[in-house]
């Protein structure tokens, strides 16, 4: 297998940290996501939540969509179609579905939104985690109207945003506006969802799609429910950039600590930040600078 694994030391961050997230999503809306609900009857939580990765990787059904998705195969072709004024899968026509929280939106098509809004100018992943981590703090120290101002402002240049949504949903919560806060949690359970069925997350090849870097941790975190130990990144065997996260969890009988690595698709999202680089290239490069320092 052709990719390399740069691993990064946790960072110890009380304001981010996942034990306050999860206590924040648990607080918020009491919805259960699908693959939970179905395993309701499964009275051990743990168990629940490994088996709920297995049916991911098990079967690609969610909401009646079957559909399969390969990135170095299908990205280039669906991100053709958003742009194609007489697509069903064209973008306008599918964000405005999703602003209408259209139920019969699939959870493909929920997948070409996010694939074509990669196409889109204030795609920046990386220049606004600052801001998506602005809002989260505001919620945090219980400014809940500032929030609400912040995400009002930037869901209109960046309707996809996971962490806005999600903040957003929380603090209409707060505020007591409970048809606002279901109203954004289904975007985000939405985007949660089409995320879940773009690959099995096991490999680099079948790599969740992610928009940026941030998603990966907010779908460990907050739909399967677990924690997050190191966090490094790599390449597919076609050099697409894939960010590397380690799933832990603690079984609750032998109380020993469990781990998988699963894989997130964001060669899109390098893009923006390192423009369309080689990363095998930089490999070689870096390889005979060391050897003409011998």
């Amino acid at each position: 297998m052709n990719y390399k694994v740069i691993t990064h030391a946790k960072k110890n961050n009380k304001r981010m940290s996942t034990g306050d997230c999860h206590a924040r999503f648990r607080e918020n809306v009491g919805v259960k996501f699908p693959c939970v609900t179905r395993l309701a009857n499964i009275k051990n939580r743990r168990m629940r939540q490994i088996l709920s990765v297995l049916i991911l990787t098990a079967s690609l059904t969610a909401f009646g969509q079957e559909f399969e998705f390969d990135y170095h195969k299908d990205y280039e072709r669906i991100l053709s179609q958003t742009n194609d004024t007489s697509s069903n899968l064209n973008y306008d026509k599918l964000i405005q579905r999703f602003e209408d929280n259209d139920t019969t939106l699939t959870d493909f098509e929920v997948l070409a939104l996010l694939i074509g809004f990669t196409d889109n100018e204030y795609f920046k992943p990386y220049d606004y985690l600052t801001t998506e981590r602005e809002i989260y703090s505001h919620n945090g120290n219980g400014k809940y109207e500032k929030a609400l101002s912040m995400c009002d402002s930037f869901l209109v240049k960046v309707p996809v945003s996971q962490q806005a949504l999600i903040e957003k949903s929380y603090s209409h919560h707060k505020l007591g506006q409970a048809d606002s806060a279901q109203y954004y949690m289904w975007k985000f359970r939405r985007i949660m969802g089409a995320m879940a069925q773009s690959g099995d997350g096991f490999k680099p090849e079948t790599a969740f799609f992610s928009l940026g870097p941030a998603d990966g941790q907010n779908f460990i975190s907050k739909y399967l429910s677990s924690s997050i130990g190191t966090m490094g990144s790599g390449s597919d065997k076609y050099g697409n950039f894939v960010d590397i996260l380690e799933m832990t969890w603690k079984d609750e009988e032998s109380r020993e600590q469990q781990s998988r690595s699963l894989y997130f698709q964001i060669e899109h999202a390098s893009k923006t930040m390192f423009g369309d680089i080689n990363f095998e290239d930089l490999d070689k490069k870096e390889k005979r600078k060391k050897k003409k320092r011998k």
